[in-house]
């Protein structure tokens, strides 16, 4: 949709624009807490078939032609986008945001953009702050808008995917302890009777958030942005918005129920019955509401640390937890735990069956050694997730550390810098959940992981590329 507006650009101006927007978004501390704004970016390789008959709008929005006539602008921005990434900020570290999404097509998925595409991995070895979107599974649609967190809008609400994935959102979501689910349940009969309860509440407090979004709106007159008219509409369309059921601990209520985790195939099974469950209530809720529920993979940054460490008081040596003392979490979600001793393929074939059943949100964590480097190995392995799985949102996350002294960029977990020597200022960088962060290690780093989460990163797993 930007591309009408980079017509008689030169390549240079379309960099140094995309420059300026990546640098501004990196520095603009306006967020709550001096944060900088979470953003996201969608790129497309290609002007999409579905878009390509479509009116184009440039500057002004006049009417430009279709978008069609803007495949070269589409390619150039895709590229700035990348070099710039891959160029790094001045020190050399990554550019935390925007996160940077690509959408994967069939169309595009040819030798004409794979040079293009390259260059994608290029990035994606070099830091593992790229994200895919994997648009060619069965069930997909034409559009499918992520965020860097995982939450996602599909046209698979009116079928219209101006009205369902433009100006609208994931409006709340509450998000289900599974475990203490399993840890209350006698039998798995039991399991879907907590279920509803749990439900239930999920329901009555998401209806309470979408009626104080409503104030929000029309009343106390707070958001005159999204207010703005468009059309004789309002920009922002919250009847097109999504009220979520997200859930965390998956695999530890396997384990409770079962004494297997969702490895285990007859536990698996078990689990996607109950989130087959979840979205029926959600379907139910369409119905009885006219509003649009989904389901979704919560990122539970801090949930799954509170979850845990709530439960572990409550519940004492019941409580199936991952981690080690004060330290302890559940595991993302559907999602493999992260010290699996599972293959990367066999990990994909476990929660590619996941991923239908979480509409509203969800991603594939593939966690790289410091031997996957090279680019045409990542590209192989996505054609292959692209081509031959239901994984619809993924990334290849690398863990980096930067010496705050003398600023040397390393792969892995480094607690000593191998330039200078320093130990106390070498910080480290990965995905929490959904995007890339600063650990908080070194000791003049602002923020940081809460202690599960650095527990879950020092457990996770990594691939290698042999």
């Amino acid at each position: 949709f930007v591309a009408p507006f980079a017509r008689g650009r030169s390549y240079e101006e379309i960099k140094q624009s995309v420059q300026m927007l990546i640098y501004n978004l990196n520095m603009a501390y306006a967020a709550r807490g001096s944060q900088v704004p979470f953003t996201s970016m969608a790129l497309e390789f290609g002007v999409p078939d579905f878009l390509k008959e479509e009116t184009a709008y440039g500057p002004k929005g006049q009417v430009v032609g279709t978008y069609a006539d803007f495949e070269e602008e589409t390619r150039l921005i895709q590229r700035a986008f990348t070099e710039t990434l891959l160029d790094g900020d001045n020190e050399g570290k990554p550019h935390l945001f925007p996160n940077t999404i690509y959408t994967l097509r069939e169309e595009t998925m040819t030798s004409e953009y794979e040079e293009d595409i390259r260059l994608v991995h290029e990035l994606s070895a070099k830091y593992g702050s790229s994200y895919f979107v994997n648009m060619l599974a069965d069930y997909r649609g034409d559009m499918a808008n992520y965020m860097g967190c995982r939450t996602c809008l599909q046209d698979n609400w009116t079928g219209d995917w101006d009205q369902d994935c433009l100006r609208t959102g994931n409006l709340a979501y509450v998000t289900l302890n599974l475990p203490r689910i399993g840890y209350q349940s006698k039998d798995e009969s039991q399991v879907f009777e907590y279920l509803d309860e749990y439900m239930d509440l999920a329901t009555e407090t998401l209806m309470l958030r979408r009626e104080q979004g409503l104030k929000c709106l029309n009343d106390f007159h707070i958001l005159p942005f999204l207010k703005q008219k468009v059309a004789e509409d309002s920009y922002y369309r919250i009847q097109n918005s999504t009220l979520s059921f997200g859930f965390v601990g998956l695999n530890e209520m396997l384990l409770s129920l079962f004494g297997e985790g969702i490895e285990n195939p007859d536990a698996n099974k078990f689990g996607i019955k109950c989130l087959e469950y979840i979205n029926e209530r959600a379907n139910q809720l369409k119905e009885e509401t006219g509003l649009r529920w989904s389901v979704l993979q919560t990122p539970a940054e801090s949930t799954a640390y509170r979850f845990a460490t709530l439960d572990k008081k409550q519940f004492g040596d019941q409580a199936i937890v991952q981690g080690d003392g004060n330290a302890n979490y559940y595991t993302n979600s559907s999602h493999v735990p992260v010290d699996t001793s599972a293959s990367l393929i066999e990990k994909i074939k476990i929660e590619e069956q996941y991923h239908p059943l979480t509409p509203g949100g969800h991603i594939f964590h593939a966690f790289m050694g410091e031997s996957y480097s090279d680019p045409d190995s990542l590209m192989s392995l996505t054609n292959k997730i692209a081509r031959k799985s239901n994984i619809g949102f993924w990334a290849y996350s690398s863990a980096l550390s930067f010496c705050l002294k003398c600023k040397t960029l390393m792969k892995g977990l480094n607690h000593v810098c191998p330039t200078c020597g320093e130990s106390e200022d070498v910080e480290w960088y990965d995905r929490i959940t959904g995007y890339v962060q600063q650990v908080g290690r070194a000791k003049s780093a602002s923020g940081g992981w809460n202690p599960g989460k650095r527990q879950e990163l020092i457990d996770r797993r990594r691939f290698e590329d042999n």
